[in-house]
C-alpha cells in the first residue's frame, strides 16, 4: 500500500468544480475516442445516479471487456443527501478525466464524495493508496495525553463505524479538561465488519504516526477514510459520544513509507478555519 503525505500549503479557496485531492495511477493510458474512453463515459453517465439511489450512497460498476474493461467505485459521505451525492460524483468523473488525462486509473477526493476508476479490479483493499492531510497547529496538551486522545477517538469511532450497517459513524470526544474533538469515519459498505476494521487499523496507525499532536487531520482512502477536527464539521448530532479516555496506547506497527506529492489547492471548512498542509 502506498501512502501519500501531502506537502503542507495553506489551503486557499478553490472552485467547487475542482477536485480537492487526486491520485493518478500507473496502469497505463488510453487514447482519445478509444473503446476504453467510451466505457468510461458510459460509467460517468450511470454511476452518479446509481450511488444517489443507494441508501448507503455507494455504488460500483464494471463496463466492457478486457483489455478495455473499466471498474469504478464511488462513495459519498454518510451525512449528505442524495442530490448532493449525485452532483459530487458527476463532477468527480469530469475532474478525474482532466486531472489525470487519459490515465486508465484515477482517484479523486472531495469533502462530500470520492471516486476511483481503473482497468484493475477494485474488489480488494490491497493497493489502496492513502492521502494524509493535517493541520499545522498542534495541541497544547502534552504528547502522551494527545496520543491517548487520538487513539481513544479513532479507535472508538472505528469500532462503531465497522459494526454499523452503513459502516459510518460520527463522534464527539469530551474528556475532562482535554480539547473537545469531532470525528467522522466511513468504510465502503460492501466490506465486512472485519475488513472494515482492518482498513481502519491502517488509518489508526498512520494517524498516530503522522498526525500525532495535530489539531486536525484526515486519512483518505478508497475503502475507508477518517477526519477529525476541534470543531464540528459534519451534518447533525454525532452518533457516538466518547467520555472516557483509553488508559494507554498499545504498540502499533506501521512500516509504510509515505510518498510526497503536490496537490491542488482545496476549499477550507465551512466555518472558514482552514486546514493546512505542510512539508514533512
Amino acid at each position: 500500500m502506498d501512502m501519500v503525505t501531502v506537502p503542507l500549503l495553506l489551503l486557499l479557496l478553490a472552485p467547487l468544480a475542482a477536485a480537492q485531492w487526486q491520485y493518478c495511477g500507473n496502469n497505463g493510458n488510453y487514447t482519445p475516442n478509444s473503446t476504453y474512453q467510451a466505457n468510461l463515459r458510459l460509467l460517468s453517465s450511470t454511476l452518479p445516479k446509481k450511488a444517489a439511489s443507494n441508501t448507503n450512497l455507494f455504488a460500483t460498476a464494471t463496463v466492457g471487456d478486457v483489455p478495455d474493461m473499466v471498474h469504478a467505485l464511488t462513495l459519498c459521505r454518510g451525512d449528505i443527501n442524495a442530490s448532493a451525492c449525485q452532483s459530487c460524483v458527476a463532477t468527480a468523473f469530469e475532474d478525474a478525466q482532466q486531472l489525470c488525462a487519459y490515465n486508465k486509473e484515477a482517484a479523486v477526493y472531495y469533502d462530500p464524495c470520492m471516486l476511483k476508476f481503473s482497468n484493475k479490479n477494485l474488489a480488494t483493499t490491497d493497493a489502496d493508496n492513502k492521502v494524509i492531510l493535517y493541520n499545522t497547529q498542534n495541541f497544547t496538551t502534552n504528547a502522551d495525553i494527545t496520543q491517548r486522545l487520538l487513539f481513544t477517538l479513532i479507535n472508538s469511532t472505528a469500532q462503531s463505524a465497522a459494526n454499523s450497517s452503513r459502516r459510518f459513524t460520527t463522534s464527539r470526544l469530551d474528556v475532562g479538561s482535554s480539547p473537545t474533538l469531532y470525528c467522522l469515519m466511513q468504510c465502503t459498505p460492501d466490506l465486512t465488519a472485519d475488513d472494515c476494521m482492518a482498513c481502519f487499523q491502517t488509518v489508526l496507525s498512520v494517524t498516530l504516526q503522522y498526525l500525532g499532536g495535530r489539531q486536525g487531520g484526515r486519512v483518505l482512502g478508497v475503502r475507508c477514510n477518517m477526519r477529525y477536527e476541534m470543531y464540528p464539521f459534519f451534518q447533525g448530532d454525532p452518533t457516538l459520544r466518547i467520555i472516557n479516555l483509553a488508559p494507554e496506547v498499545p504498540a502499533i506497527n506501521n512500516n509504510t513509507t509515505p510518498v510526497t506529492v503536490q496537490p491542488p489547492a482545496a476549499a477550507p471548512p465551512p466555518d472558514g478555519k482552514a486546514t493546512v498542509q505542510e512539508q514533512n
